[in-house]
């Protein structure tokens, strides 16, 4: 019985002692991609410093003039990349969501994108991310500690990424960030925040203090005693030629929205744009509509409206052309795959793109 009970235990500690190295191992990939973000921020500088360095030519990617100034915001179509942070995760990572949920679900997250530079210079000009509270710091994360691995981990980092490209390519189209704020699987990381007004504020301040005049806000956009949905609706958007060399965030509708929205009900002091859901369209700040389900008649009426509208091509790591046709007809202007040339693990002859191979290209 004592033999039995010694093989119990030195089972259980060794169990006990494999999950402890594992989740410190799934630890450790944070504090390595930090440091490589941290020498990638480095190389840039030194990079945009060559003699050689030439800046990103935007007729590779558009079928249009981008100084034609008749030609506004809302009448482009932009392929987006999706979660475009994400390293593709470890196979300790992978073996946990499949035990939490399913190996469909965990294969479905295998793959990773190029580091934000790259993709800019690939000719993306949407990106959607994922942030969270880590500690003091927002984080680029996907699923905390089992889907963590990250090109940009440090937000603040990522920032100074962006401001980097935008001041050494002052005539880019503008970069449209759709940012999902997070709070979800916070059980996996004790040292994840809880995000409220004071938190947002904080995100707020730096989002301006990172990127400044190079941003365009909710305040550029409106007029005069005129909400921005109001404005949308009778002035418009501006040209994509007065936007060269801007940076958009949006915030992702959820349920930060209204927390978001009455930091400053004005707008006037917000970095961001708040998303908003085809339901809440009516909002005095509805501008930009998430409608993920490429449904071209529903899609077509929110775009004849005035709203600048994101789709989804692809979800799941599933592509069909039937989604891809829907979103391009839809006159969507972001639309959003996982097939971009922002990923890292594909080869050249799995990338899509826009029609005539184009990146961006005008709304038909």
């Amino acid at each position: 019985m004592l033999k039995i009970l010694k093989i119990l235990l030195v089972t259980i500690l060794s169990v006990i002692i494999l999950f402890v190295v594992l989740v410190a191992r799934l630890y450790a990939i944070k504090v390595i991609d930090i440091r490589t973000q941290v020498r990638h921020l480095d190389q840039l500088n030194e990079y945009y410093i060559q003699s050689d360095f030439t800046e990103v030519d935007e007729s590779v990617f558009t079928d249009f003039d981008i100084h034609d100034s008749s030609i506004k915001l809302n009448d482009i179509q932009i392929l987006a990349s999706h979660n475009s942070y994400k390293k593709k995760g470890s196979d300790i990572g992978k073996f946990f969501i499949g035990l939490g949920a399913s190996t469909e679900e965990a294969n479905a997250l295998k793959y990773e994108y190029k580091n934000f530079t790259d993709q800019f210079e690939s000719g993306i000009r949407s990106m959607e991310i994922d942030l969270r509270l880590r500690k003091t710091q927002f984080m680029l994360t996907h699923v905390p500690l089992v889907d963590n691995g990250s090109v940009a981990p440090v937000f603040s980092l990522a920032l100074e990424e962006i401001a980097l490209f935008s001041e050494n390519n002052p005539n880019h189209i503008p970069i449209i960030i759709l940012m999902e704020i997070k709070d979800d699987w916070m059980i996996l990381d004790h040292a994840l925040q809880v995000i409220g007004s004071d938190q947002l504020e904080a995100l707020n301040i730096l989002i301006n203090e990172k990127l400044g005049d190079q941003l365009f806000t909710p305040s550029d956009m409106m007029e005069t005693n005129k909400t921005l949905n109001e404005t949308i609706q009778s002035t418009g958007w501006p040209s994509i030629s007065e936007l060269l060399g801007k940076t958009i965030f949006i915030l992702h509708p959820s349920n930060f929205t209204q927390t978001y929205y009455e930091v400053d009900p004005t707008l006037q002091s917000l970095p961001m744009f708040l998303g908003v859901y085809p339901d809440a369209v009516d909002e005095s700040y509805a501008s930009f509509v998430v409608h993920n389900n490429p449904d071209v008649d529903a899609i077509q009426a929110l775009v004849a409206s005035g709203f600048i509208v994101r789709t989804r091509i692809d979800a799941e790591l599933v592509y069909e052309q039937a989604n891809y046709d829907a979103a391009v007809m839809s006159g969507a202007q972001i639309l959003s795959s996982d097939y971009t040339v922002g990923r890292s693990d594909l080869g050249v002859d799995e990338y899509i793109y826009l029609p005539n191979n184009k990146m961006i290209i005008l709304r038909t």
